[in-house]
């Protein structure tokens, strides 16, 4: 679907910020209008509240400051209206302080301690009124609940011929009829409004309720607080307690937003009004249910349908707490006015408005487990991550419906994408095609072929349409020539007759990432979620290329805030690195300034590319500038290399890859990594101070090379391991004993006795690269400590050229690990002397069903020779028939062989080619598979996995090695390393992992004696992780026994466990 087609979309992050925005200018304040009264006198003090002058301050940051993380940059909005106190025939008039909260930016990031971070929305329970039916012992429970606003639960039961009502969070039954009753709804208003008011059944409950009285007599006080608190929830004519004022502010706290009338209507087919509360009418109504469901008048729908559900985000946690907060800022200041005889004016405002007794969000929002460390390794990665949902709480993980995808969630929800492990289920994503309407998700839902018009639907909508899936056509039947297709009616799937009024499409049905993948159809789920979750993961490449076959989702991602585009038309009069400037219509400069040199929350390089010329002619929308992972608008992270389905010299075990060297000469896999280092000199008084200077002892000249003569790196210089970056000492002052000495040696040597200590910064390992930038800072507002009077930031950019341990992989799944980097000659080649950049096993295509990167690889093969690329649909065969793939790519062959003139594809090799060996030149028995598919490198680099362990803690239980580096633990030896030593026959290697490694203790002790006391290495017993091995290898119908010969008769005897 076109772009254009939804302005609204939600992959457009401005959607979020229009929220935010909403929330500040009407939202907030009509929140704040409604607790907050007018005027208030308390103790001879009339105070005066000015709400509708509600005020929003905000603190402000150089731009240099914001470029690079920096723990004191908090942007918030603090929230005050002025207030007016009168005491004495006196009068003062200040901002009263209520709160602080963070902004967020135009692209719906928080900026927490310097660090970008993000919301993640959870889906919960929408207000309302819900039915169920609990079956418990020897009776069944018929309940009806009512949900205020996610704040508080109230439930009516029908058990035992009796209506029980209660508080979710007291929990203390009372008679429902009673309740009615205590609200003025007398017997005879209640049979004349019921359905049942004839009916002997309802007769009887009434007679019962009476007799319910004698209980509440016993504690009258007790049963009357309970009603007061329930009664607070609803509304009646006669009921006369609604006069007190507070009771006013709570009602309007709860019934804000409440129940719509249309899902009323769509799930209970009722008569109720739309009003804020709840009539007499409408609560003897709810009786009638309950009797209707005893007598199976009425079926009891899904609790867990998806129209009973709603998206919260970060505006609700403000308007939830902004109550309790406003309760203890006006306590605080009624408990203070007390003190404005005794103290001066400006003291009690300071008292009032100090930063500790106002709330700030920002304290909370460091702990809260939905707000994210935003993940920026590329651009699908950022906005995944925004539009990650969380599916239900930790309390109902165990049950296992909620992870389920429900068909009232189709279009709403993704199908295939999803976190992996514990949360896989509950950690969802957003389709591709989706608009948020008051917290509510609608799909786009296509009305009319001819006209192609598009409206949104909710799920509640959603039932009442015949949708079918776009050309979802199947077979006709033997007894009748019409078209049928799969149709979604009532959230149910069936067999109908071909419906061309209403449709969705299949790309509306998975999130962006999954749509990026050309040949969906033909993977196997789980490695189609595989692909997504490593599209997030890979890093923008310096050369790259466009993929061959590609989606219409790439051009989608870009137009996210990911590249810069003109918002006027006019004349481009300067381009540079950092900014471009237009000159518009109406003769305006216009500067649009490029966010170069950036570095990531994952230390990958933000760079802008300017696609523009001066004298340009730009309209609006016309792009500007791209970022580092697109090429001309089309999000591009990958290379098309050549891939060959074989086995070369048992390298590619377990999905390894084998590489070409010309990969690296040619830096096709190579990324750029920014790293900074952040340097103060620090000054105590008379205890120390710190000064750098190119003289800094112990150091070689060659490791000095590149500083100045002040101690510092020099601009664009080569830095490698160990190498200095600032030379800087730190001079103790001498005591006062040696004072005297202290003078002496100055009239000897001219200089003054101290004390030096060495504390130069060197480069540590694995971030060699080239110094970038370097950045002097005096202003104390950037030093974390106070004692600083200077700061060094020094930016150092690294290449990462593909070495052993990296990963590679393709968009199906296909991912793996450099085992061996082979040079060219020794390659096998084709006929026309192509030989491949990546070699894999070909088993790893079967046994994970991953036809699509077979398909990738033959029509590659076909467009690289032609110069040709292929914009593919997921649904490329359900649109044009069954065999339409198959006769494109005949289509495909065919053209190769008139226009190229090859004939490596022939009908005896069926898509193979003929290779020759490299090392001998002899061809190589049978054929091999040798296609183009499109390559990313992902972030798990081999440089920042590998480290040092000498000792460090074991598991109490396993006695393995403490998984983690911040644990100083070890890489956990598991079944597949075991594989990998098994087929290259490493046998002391696994010993050593079975016995001294491994769980073994005693023979862990033995081998420490022998080692220190030189005693002698005793025979080690068998280990439980051997004992794992063995029945490892049961299951492979190996059995491996243990058997010792007998001295008598020479008889073999088994020796079990």
């Amino acid at each position: 679907m076109p772009y254009s087609l939804l302005s609204f979309s939600i992959k457009n992050t401005e959607t979020l910020v229009s929220n935010y925005l909403t929330f500040l200018k009407i939202t907030l304040i009509n929140k704040l209008y409604k607790l907050v009264p007018n005027s208030i006198n308390y103790n001879n003090i009339f105070i005066k509240f000015h709400i509708k002058d509600l005020k929003f301050n905000t603190n402000k940051y150089e731009i240099n400051h914001l470029n690079y993380i920096n723990n004191k940059i908090n942007p918030t909005y603090k929230v005050s209206f002025p207030i007016e106190l009168f005491f004495d025939n006196k009068k003062l008039k200040f901002n009263f302080n209520l709160f602080k909260f963070p902004k967020i930016d135009s692209q719906n990031n928080l900026i927490l301690n310097g660090l970008k971070k993000i919301f993640i929305s959870k889906i919960t329970r929408d207000s309302g009124l819900y039915f169920n039916l609990i079956q418990k012992n020897n009776y069944t429970v018929y309940k009806a609940s009512l949900l205020f606003n996610n704040l508080n639960l109230i439930n009516i039961e029908f058990k035992n011929n009796n209506f029980k009502i209660y508080n979710f969070k007291q929990k203390i039954e009372i008679d429902y009829i009673i309740f009615l009753h205590y609200l003025g709804i007398s017997n005879k208003d209640i049979i004349k409004l019921s359905r049942y008011g004839n009916s002997i059944f309802l007769k009887n409950i009434l007679k019962t309720s009476i007799k319910n009285y004698n209980y509440i007599l016993k504690n009258i006080p007790f049963y009357l607080k309970h009603l007061e608190e329930l009664a607070f929830y609803f509304e009646s004519i006669n009921f006369n307690i609604y006069k007190n004022i507070f009771v006013n502010i709570v009602k309007k706290q709860y019934f804000s937003n409440f129940i719509e009338i249309e899902k009323l209507q769509n799930r209970i087919g009722s008569v109720f009004r739309n009003n804020l509360t709840y009539l007499s009418t409408d609560l003897i109504q709810i009786l009638d249910f309950l009797i209707d469901f005893k007598f199976n008048k009425r079926n009891i729908l899904d609790l867990d349908n998806f129209s009973n559900k709603k998206l919260e985000n970060i505006i609700n946690i403000f308007l939830d707490q902004t109550n309790n907060i406003l309760e203890k800022r006006l306590t605080f200041l009624l408990n203070n006015l007390t003190r404005l005889n005794s103290t001066n004016k400006f003291n009690f405002i300071n008292l009032i408005n100090n930063k500790q007794n106002i709330y700030n969000f920002k304290d909370q929002f460091n702990i809260h487990p939905l707000i994210q460390y935003l993940d920026e390794t590329n651009s699908l990665s950022k906005f995944m991550h925004k539009f990650k949902l969380i599916k239900s709480n930790n309390v109902y993980i165990k049950e296992f419906k909620l992870r389920d995808i429900r068909t009232s969630e189709l279009g709403k929800i993704c199908l295939i994408n999803t976190s992996e492990g514990l949360n896989s289920g509950l950690v969802v994503y957003l389709p591709e095609n989706i608009i948020i309407n008051n917290s509510q998700i609608t799909t786009p839902l296509k009305t009319n072929i001819k006209t192609f018009k598009i409206k949104t639907i909710s799920s509640i909508e959603q039932e009442k349409y015949n949708i079918s899936l776009e050309s979802k056509i199947l077979r006709k039947n033997n007894k009748s020539l019409s078209l049928n297709s799969i149709i979604f009616y009532k959230n149910y799937l069936e067999k109908n007759f071909l419906n061309k009024e209403s449709y969705f499409k299949e790309s509306e049905l998975f999130s962006l990432s999954q749509n990026l993948i050309p040949f969906l159809i033909h993977n196997e789920p789980t490695r189609a979620l595989m692909g997504a979750k490593m599209q997030t993961q890979s890093l923008p490449l310096i050369y790259k290329q466009k993929p061959l076959i590609t989606t219409n989702s790439n051009q989608i991602l870009s137009r996210k805030n990911n590249n810069i585009y003109a918002l006027q038309e006019g004349i481009i009069t300067y381009v540079s690195s950092y900014k471009i400037i237009i000159r518009d219509i109406l003769n305006r400069e216009i500067i649009y300034y490029l966010p170069n040199f950036n570095f990531s929350n994952q230390n990958t390089l933000i760079n802008y590319i300017p696609l523009v010329w001066p004298g340009e002619r730009v309209f609006p929308g016309q792009l500007l500038a791209n970022s580092q992972d697109f090429i001309d608008n089309e999000f591009s992270i990958g290379n098309n290399c050549f891939i060959l389905y074989g086995s070369y010299l048992g390298y590619d075990f377990e999905d390894a890859l084998i590489i070409n060297k010309n990969l690296l000469k040619n830096h096709i896999f190579t990324s750029l990594h920014l790293n900074s280092y952040e340097i103060s000199c620090l000054y105590e008084g008379d205890s120390y101070s710190e000064i750098t200077t190119w003289k800094v002892p112990k150091y070689t000249t060659y490791a000095k090379r590149n500083l100045d003569k002040f101690g510092i790196i020099k601009e664009g210089s080569k830095v490698l391991e160990d190498d200095l970056i600032l030379g800087k000492i730190r001079l103790y002052n001498l005591n006062n004993k040696l004072e005297s000495l202290g003078k002496f040696l100055y009239v000897l040597f001219g200089h003054q006795l101290r004390n030096i200590k060495d504390t130069s910064v060197l480069i540590s390992s694995g971030n060699a690269g080239r110094v970038a930038k370097i950045e002097l800072f005096s202003n104390s507002n950037v030093f974390k400590d106070p004692n600083s009077y200077l700061k060094f930031k020094i930016f150092i950019i690294k290449q990462r050229i593909l070495e052993i341990g990296d990963k590679l992989w393709g968009r199906y799944g296909n991912k793996g690990v450099i085992a061996h980097i082979a040079d060219p000659v020794d390659l096998p080649y084709t006929e026309d002397s192509i030989t491949p950049d990546i070699i894999t096993t070909s088993v790893g295509v079967p046994s994970r069903m991953n036809l699509g990167q077979l398909y990738e690889s033959l029509f590659g093969l076909n467009f690289y020779y032609l110069d040709k690329r292929i914009l593919l649909q997921n649904n490329l065969n359900s649109k044009l028939g069954s065999n339409y793939l198959k006769t494109l790519l005949y289509n495909y062959l065919k053209q190769l062989n008139i226009y190229q003139g090859m004939s490596q594809f022939n009908s005896y090799n069926f898509g193979k080619s003929q290779l020759f060996n490299g090392k001998t030149g002899k061809m190589l028995k049978g054929t091999s598979l040798l296609g183009v598919s499109f390559y990313t490198k992902l972030i798990h680099m081999v440089k920042e996995k590998v480290h040092y362990r000498t000792i460090g803690p074991y598991s109490n239980i396993t006695q393995q090695p403490i998984k983690s580096r911040s644990k100083k633990g070890a890489q956990r030896f598991g079944e597949m390393e075991v594989w990998a030593l098994e087929a290259f026959g490493a046998a002391y290697n696994l010993k050593e992992l079975f016995t001294f490694k491994s769980d073994n203790i005693k023979a862990r002790f033995n081998l420490q004696e022998y080692l220190l006391y030189n005693l002698p290495l005793k025979s080690s017993i068998l280990s439980e992780s051997f004992y794992l091995i063995l029945n490892q290898l049961k299951s492979l119908a190996l059995n491996i026994e243990t058997l010792i010969v007998s001295e008598n008769n020479k008889s073999l005897i088994n020796i079990n466990k």
